[in-house]
C-alpha cells in the first residue's frame, strides 16, 4: 500500500528545506560521527591570518612569447596561514572567512570556522610543523579551509596559496598554471622558512619549523607537488600547444 501523495510531498518538502538550511550555514567545521577517528579536531584553539608574500622578477609567461626575451614581473601571492592559538578566557572559537569567491564568480558566500581572526599564536620550542596547501585550476586558497583548520587544530601551521591566474576568478592561460605552480610552491616553502626564523619580524617568528614540511596538492596543487619533489617533463611535453614559450617548461 503506498503512502499518501500528500505526506510523501510533505518529506520532501521537509528534505528540501533542511538541506537549504545547513547549505547556507556554509560551515567547514562539522565532523559527522560516521568519520574516522582521526577526522576528529585536536586540542588546540586555532587563529588565522591573511599575508602576502611576492617573488621578485618571476618570468612573465603570459607576456612572453615564443623566439623573444622573457619578460619579469614581479608575482604577489596571497596566503591564508592557520595556526595554534592562545585566546582569552571564554573567547568563543569562532571566526567568518568573509567574501570568498566560489567556482561561479558572481556568487561570493561568508564561510564559519572554528579560526578566530589575527588571535595571538601560541609558541612552543621549535615551533610547529609546516603544511602547504595548493588548489586546483581554477581554485581558491579557501577550497580546502576545513582541512587547514582541521590539520591546526592538531599543532601544525597551514598556509594556502592563492595562486595568480588559477583563480576563480582570476583565470588566465593554462600556461601561466604549468610554470608557475611548482615555483610558488617553492617560494612559499622558502618564504615560511624566512619568516619563521630570529628576527623575521613577523608573527611566524619562532612559530613555523618549515624545516618539517608536508605538502597538500589538489588537481594541479598535485601535478606542482610532483613536480616540486623531482617529476621532469619529457622534451615532448615541452613543445605541446598551450605550453610555455621558449621551451620553458
Amino acid at each position: 500500500m503506498h503512502p499518501p501523495a500528500r505526506f510523501v510531498f510533505s518529506v520532501a518538502l521537509l528534505f528540501v528545506s533542511s538541506a537549504r538550511v545547513n547549505a547556507q550555514s556554509n560551515r567547514i567545521d562539522r565532523v559527522t560521527p560516521l568519520a574516522p577517528d582521526l577526522a576528529a579536531y585536536g586540542s588546540h584553539a586555532l587563529g588565522v591570518r591573511t599575508i602576502q608574500v611576492t617573488d621578485k622578477n618571476r618570468p612573465d609567461i603570459l607576456n612572453t612569447k615564443d623566439g623573444t626575451k622573457a619578460s619579469r614581473y614581479d608575482r604577489t601571492l596571497t596566503l591564508e596561514v592557520w595556526y595554534p592559538a592562545i585566546l582569552a578566557a571564554g573567547q568563543a572559537q569562532s571566526g567568518d572567512y568573509e567574501g570568498v569567491v566560489t567556482r561561479d564568480p558572481k556568487v561570493v558566500v561568508t564561510l564559519r570556522g572554528r579560526a578566530v581572526r589575527d588571535a595571538n599564536p601560541e609558541k612552543v620550542v621549535g615551533g610547529f610543523p609546516l603544511v602547504i596547501i595548493s588548489h586546483g585550476y581554477p581554485g581558491s586558497r579557501y577550497l580546502l579551509s576545513h582541512l587547514a583548520e582541521n590539520l591546526a587544530s592538531k599543532g601544525f601551521v597551514v598556509v594556502s596559496i592563492q595562486h595568480p591566474d588559477s583563480g576563480y576568478d582570476d583565470m588566465k592561460a593554462f600556461a601561466s598554471t604549468l610554470y608557475n605552480r611548482p615555483f610558488d610552491q617553492l617560494f612559499v616553502l622558502n618564504e615560511m622558512d624566512r619568516l619563521g626564523r630570529k628576527s623575521s619580524g613577523s608573527f611566524l617568528e619562532g612559530l613555523v619549523d618549515a624545516s618539517h614540511t608536508g605538502m597538500v596538492g589538489y588537481s594541479m596543487g598535485g601535478y606542482g607537488l610532483v613536480n616540486v619533489i623531482g617529476g621532469g617533463f619529457s622534451m615532448a611535453a615541452s613543445k605541446l600547444p598551450g605550453v610555455p614559450p621558449n621551451g620553458m617548461l
